[in-house]
C-alpha cells in the first residue's frame, strides 16, 4: 500500500523565511501545484493534502483547487509551529483555528492532522487527546526516527496502527523509514527524496509494504533563490545543502515515481485496512 500526500505550507513558508518577491515565487507554487493535480488526474489517482490553516487563509484558491479535484484534505496547524515546547492549550486553540479556515472554504469537516515537523513525540502524546475532541480520524504525525524538531524513535509500529486515548481511538499513519548506510532515515519525501538516487528509493518501495510519502512543493522548485545562512545551530553550508541539493530534476524524479506505482489517499488506504487486527497503541 502505498500513499501519496503532501504538506500544503509552501506559500506561508516563502513568507517567512524567504526573501523573494511574491510576484517572483507565487506564480512557480501555484504552476508547481497545476503540474501536480494535472499529474494526478492522468493517473487517476487521490492524495491526501495536508493544508496549513494560514495558507488557507491567505491564499483560499489554493485550498479551493485541491477540493474541486475532489482530493483528501487534511489540517496541518495553522502556522506551522513546531509542538515540540508547545503547551496543550496552544496546541488546542492551533487545532481549532486551523480547522475552522479550512473547513469554512471545503465546506467539509476535515477527518485528518499531520503535526508540523512530525513533532508529536513521546513527552507531548496528550495531543492525540485534543485531535481526538476535535474529531480527527486519522493522523500521520509520527516518524518513527530521530529528528531536529521532532521524531518518536521509539514508537514500534512501522505500518497503520491504532491510537488509544482516554476511550478514543485515531488511526495513525506514521511516516516510512528505511536503512541507508547503516542509518534510519524518512527516505519518502523533503530532502531524503531529493538526496537519493531514483533506483535506490524505488528499490526500497518495490521491497515495502507499506509506504508514506511526504511532499513539498518548494522541494521541487529549482528556480527559488538560494540563501546561505545557518539554522537552530547548524553551519549555513549543512543547512545550504539540506535545503537545495537535488532540487534541479526533483520534479521529474516525482513524475516517474508516480508512474512506477500505484497510489491511494489516506481515506482511501482507510477502506482498505482490517483494523480489527491492526496494531493498537495506549497512550
Amino acid at each position: 500500500m502505498n500513499i501519496l500526500t503532501f504538506d500544503i505550507e509552501d506559500w506561508w513558508v516563502y513568507e517567512q523565511y524567504n526573501n523573494e518577491d511574491k510576484k517572483k515565487y507565487l506564480p512557480r507554487l501555484n504552476a508547481y501545484l497545476n503540474k501536480i493535480l494535472d499529474l494526478l488526474d492522468e493517473t487517476g489517482y487521490r492524495a491526501t493534502f495536508f493544508c496549513l490553516g494560514a495558507v488557507a487563509n491567505t491564499n483560499p484558491k489554493v485550498i479551493r483547487m485541491i477540493s474541486e479535484k475532489k482530493h483528501h484534505i487534511g489540517c496541518h496547524s495553522y502556522n506551522h509551529r513546531f509542538l515540540g515546547h508547545a503547551s496543550p492549550e496552544e496546541v488546542a486553540e492551533d487545532t481549532r483555528r486551523a480547522l475552522d479556515t479550512i473547513e469554512n472554504i471545503t465546506g467539509e469537516k476535515v477527518l485528518a492532522y499531520r503535526a508540523p515537523a512530525f513533532s508529536v513525540m513521546k513527552k507531548n502524546l496528550w495531543i492525540f487527546e485534543i485531535l481526538a475532541e476535535n474529531g480527527i480520524k486519522y493522523d500521520s504525525s509520527i516518524c518513527p526516527v530521530s529528528r531536529s524538531f521532532g521524531g518518536f524513535p521509539g514508537f514500534d509500529q512501522k505500518m497503520p496502527s491504532l491510537i488509544k486515548c482516554k476511550g478514543n481511538s485515531i488511526k495513525e499513519f506514521p511516516i516510512s523509514t528505511a536503512t541507508i548506510l547503516g542509518k534510519e532515515v524518512a527516505y519518502s519525501g523533503g530532502g531524503y527524496f531529493r538526496l537519493f538516487p531514483y533506483w535506490k528509493i524505488k528499490s526500497i518501495i518495490k521491497e515495502s509494504e507499506y509506504v508514506m510519502t511526504y511532499f513539498h512543493i518548494y522541494n521541487f522548485d529549482n528556480d527559488q533563490e538560494r540563501h546561505l545562512r545557518s539554522f537552530q545551530g547548524e553551519s549555513a553550508l549543512v543547512r545550504y545543502f539540506k535545503n537545495y541539493y537535488g532540487l534541479n530534476g526533483a520534479f521529474a524524479k516525482f513524475t516517474k515515481l508516480i508512474h512506477d506505482f500505484d497510489f491511494v489517499s489516506i481515506d482511501q488506504a482507510d477502506n482498505r485496512i482490517d483494523w480489527n487486527i491492526a496494531p493498537q497503541v495506549s497512550i
